[in-house]
């Protein structure tokens, strides 16, 4: 019975984790993408996605690592693109992104889906977590997966 709940635990704790996805707001600000740019922005599609690692600076002081996410809308020729912002949950980003674990994979048929490894802050201690979101350009979302 031991080795049984053991293992449903490691299971349950190596799982990913739920995440949110809003629409951009005071924190999608350029000073706050995390130096250097260099290494903490992505693209993808030939330059049309733009992925990029956000500090807010210690705002919320547990949870002020966000991901930008920047790409066309190509279900609405009138707009300049779609802003997106990837946190914890709607209010409250991570506590830290492991940017450069970051791991994409392509599906024809669903778009682009990002695996972002991250530590997220749940009340009394920081717990690590892997968050998935999926890009979808021909129909102009990003959803968590």
């Amino acid at each position: 019975m031991r080795i049984w709940f053991a293992a449903a635990l490691v299971f349950i704790t190596s799982e990913a984790h739920a995440a949110a996805v809003v629409d951009c707001d005071w924190a999608a600000g350029a000073q706050n993408i995390v130096e250097p740019w260099e290494k903490n922005i992505r693209t993808f599609y030939n330059g049309q996605v733009r992925v990029a690692h956000l500090d807010t600076g210690g705002e919320p002081a547990c949870c002020s690592a966000q991901l930008l996410v920047i790409f066309p809308d190509h279900s609405d020729m009138n707009t300049q693109g779609t802003c997106k912002l990837v946190r914890l949950d709607k209010d409250r980003g991570f506590s830290s992104i492991d940017f450069a674990g970051l791991k994409t994979g392509y599906d024809t048929k669903k778009g682009l889906l990002i695996v972002i490894p991250y530590s997220g802050w749940d009340g009394e201690k920081t717990t690590p977590g892997t968050a998935k979101v999926r890009l979808d350009l021909d129909r102009g979302t990003l959803v968590v997966e």
